[in-house]
């Protein structure tokens, strides 16, 4: 049986150059995207790329994403170990802890790209609209309530509303890792780090890539 070419790297796992520019780090998640929505994904050696990356790793992009067991980027974005630096809550918040592991990545693995990935369906952002949560989601949806109340201003049907308000909070969540974060807000303004921000569709497994607001949408 043929194998799957692997992915081409330029260097082992691990090894290669920090800091790829943002552009080229979105480039690799789309194109890795098309090929997991193919069914065609690059074969992996997975001990082989254990063993290269036991002393460091270089990923190359950061990845924001929700909880949700469907929504797993290193999958959906045909990856392997150490290629992305993944961080995951419901509803991809960005709370204090997320902002820490996003500066991690950002000052000290000296990733350019970060992308803020909703999805369909989300149930943070559903219990958000519905506003009877228990009180330790009450906590978590608190960050997501101005994209909610935002979405629900648009006077659309459930679904509609719901799709709004998935977008909605992309651009709210992807507008605080700069103005919640003085360091971030830095490499941003200089040019060395990138907001990118999409909504992952269940349905097809595609990533829809959102446009740069016009306006910050922080509350």
């Amino acid at each position: 049986m043929a194998c799957i070419a692997p992915v081409s790297r330029a260097a082992e796992p691990g090894q290669e150059a920090p800091g790829i520019p943002a552009a080229q780090a979105l480039e690799r998640l789309e194109q890795g995207n098309q090929r997991f929505v193919s069914g065609k994904p690059n074969a992996k050696d997975l001990a082989h790329d254990r063993m290269a990356l036991a002393k460091g790793q270089h990923p190359y992009a950061v990845v924001l994403a929700c909880s949700d067991s469907r929504v797993a980027p290193e999958t959906l974005f045909d990856t392997s170990l150490g290629e992305l630096f993944v961080v995951r809550l419901a509803g991809n918040v960005v709370d204090d802890d997320a902002l820490g592991s996003i500066e991690y990545a950002a000052l000290h693995l000296h990733c350019r790209l970060v992308l803020v990935m909703g999805h369909d369906a989300c149930g943070a952002v559903t219990a958000t609209l519905a506003g009877d949560a228990p009180p330790h989601i009450s906590a978590l949806v608190q960050h997501i309530e101005p994209a909610a109340a935002k979405a629900k201003a648009k006077g659309l049907d459930a679904a509609g509303t719901l799709a709004a308000a998935v977008r909605e909070n992309v651009f709210l969540q992807a507008d605080r890792i700069t103005s919640e974060s003085a360091p971030l807000a830095e490499l941003a303004k200089k040019g060395e780090l990138e907001i990118a921000r999409g909504v992952y569709h269940l349905d097809t497994g595609k990533l829809e890539l959102l446009p740069k607001p016009a306006v910050s949408t922080a509350k």
